[in-house]
């Protein structure tokens, strides 16, 4: 299949790309598992994940119909969308306050409990670098939902992480997805991608990622000094770090979005 990728939001310049899951391709898994830990889309801090560590292979091993790459005319991966399946009741409060880390674990508990999914879960997408700023996630996005609706579901959710909020860390999650351009949309980028393509804010969910370690291992992800206890504004973070001298311990918990894509039966 392929897909058309407009240069820009205001640039009807067009390409195309090829658009495959991972269980048609399943020589393409490494090379989708190095563009998502070394394309420099996630801070350091973001790929020591406790529930990452754990599951994430899962979805090459076990979910590859629901993992979607797009090819540039050289068979190279411009960009990688990762999906799961997991049953939701449809209601917005019981969507998890732990987001990200939460819908993995349905999503690998349901696999071992044979429960069949009723809609999937966006878990991340990243564009290669030489093709950001063109487009190709909006596209990258469709090829998401386009995947998930030929496994027969309907819906898909998505514990977006704002891609500016990192500017912005003292302000919180609720005021900051309030906030407005001009012309009316959506301030946050990311957010205003999703909701282009009809995707509506659900709730924020206050607790999608936690990362706890020693501090020895902040100050080499962050490039920091953490010479005392408090609370830290660290490269590339959404909220500030909680710094424990005492415990030698330092957390991040990180609040993301949840978005709903209302995508229809295949």
């Amino acid at each position: 299949m392929t897909v058309p990728i407009y240069k820009g939001e205001d640039n009807l310049t067009m390409s195309e790309f090829t658009v495959v899951t991972l269980d048609q391709r399943p020589d393409l898994i490494d090379a989708a598992d190095t563009l998502a830990s070394q394309s420099g889309a996630w801070p350091e801090f973001m790929l020591h994940d406790p529930i990452a560590d754990e599951h994430f292979w899962r979805l090459y091993d076990t979910f590859p119909a629901y993992q979607v790459v797009l090819l540039d005319e050289e068979g190279e991966i411009a960009a990688l969308g990762n999906t799961i399946p997991v049953t939701w009741d449809g209601l917005g409060d019981s969507l998890p306050n732990e987001g990200w880390d939460a819908i993995m674990q349905i999503g690998v508990k349901n696999h071992r409990r044979k429960i069949k999914p009723n809609c999937a879960s966006a878990i991340q997408a990243v564009v290669a670098l030489k093709y950001r700023r063109q487009g190709v996630s909006q596209a990258l996005i469709k090829a998401m939902r386009s995947a998930v609706r030929q496994q027969g579901l309907s819906r898909l959710i998505a514990p977006v992480r704002p891609n500016h909020k990192h500017l912005y860390p003292l302000t919180s999650m609720e005021r900051y997805i309030e906030w407005q351009r001009a012309d009316g949309t959506l301030f946050d980028p990311w957010l205003r991608t999703h909701a282009r393509l009809g995707a509506k804010i659900m709730k924020v969910c206050p607790r999608s990622m936690t990362i706890s370690a020693p501090l020895a291992k902040w100050e080499g992800w962050t490039g920091l000094r953490l010479p005392e206890s408090g609370v830290y504004i660290i490269p590339g973070a959404l909220v500030p770090l909680g710094v424990d001298r005492e415990r030698n311990v330092a957390t991040y918990v990180e609040p993301n979005v949840w978005m709903l894509h209302e995508i229809g039966e295949a």
